[in-house]
């Protein structure tokens, strides 16, 4: 594939932003040189299953950004349940509006250049699993495809930040077939912020802090799998 390939995606992505009322970013890497889990992995085969017949498959990483008054929705400092009259709901809503909008706009690119796409999130689980890792034989990770096309780094809390919203955005993934050139930019990384680990004690615990954070969200019970707090740290601190 070519640039005029690449600018066409491109172009269409915006536009459906556009029509989402959101912001987004977008990206290209081959799907062969992103490390998944063991079962993510075969996860991702058989659905890219199909594309392989035509030779290298690309991965299109794309992201939605929060509005800010989302993210301000979130408390800046931790607490450990809801308040009377806090706007904490808020981002657990706009956490549907933004898994709804990439899942609409995903559809579309994968429809229009033949490929297939992932949603943005296996929605209701966090309270049927007993840990963390029965969700990866089902999906495939976001973030490392946002990483691999150059969106973000991770940051020190796990999660993909970019230098135009930090980590306030969700991703999803469309797998087409062929390949497409990746444009690669700068990236600050974390340097010596410590913010969200400062914050947050889930992050600071020893072992898998992913199912720590599972626990932790389903004791919240927010309208959403969500708590954020790190999130919200951060990106305070890119714009401080």
């Amino acid at each position: 594939m070519h640039n005029g390939l690449q600018d066409e995606i491109e172009r269409s992505f915006q536009q459906l932003c556009v029509e989402a009322g959101r912001q987004g970013i977008i990206g290209f890497s081959p799907v062969e040189v992103v490390r998944l889990l063991p079962a993510q992995a075969r996860y991702l085969q058989q659905k890219v299953k199909a594309l392989q017949r035509a030779g290298s498959v690309t991965a299109i990483s794309l992201g939605l950004f929060y509005h800010e008054h989302e993210i301000l929705a979130i408390p800046a400092v931790w607490r450990s349940k809801t308040l009377l009259g806090d706007r904490w709901n808020d981002y657990a809503d706009a956490y549907h509006t933004v898994n709804d909008a990439l899942d609409r706009v995903a559809a579309v690119l994968a429809h229009q250049f033949g490929g297939v796409a992932e949603q943005a999130t296996i929605a209701g689980w966090t309270g049927k699993v007993k840990h963390v890792t029965e969700y990866f034989p089902h999906c495939v990770s976001h973030r490392a495809f946002a990483e691999a096309a150059g969106l973000g780094w991770q940051g020190r809390h796990g999660l993909v930040v970019t230098p135009e919203a930090g980590p306030a955005l969700r991703l999803a993934t469309v797998f087409i077939p062929g390949s497409v050139p990746q444009r690669h930019k700068e990236l600050a990384g974390c340097s010596d912020c410590r913010a969200c680990l400062e914050v947050c004690p889930v992050l600071r615990e020893a072992g898998d802090y992913r199912e720590a954070c599972r626990r932790r969200i389903r004791a919240l019970g927010l309208g959403a799998e969500v708590c954020g707090i790190c999130v919200r740290v951060c990106w305070d601190r890119l714009r401080a």
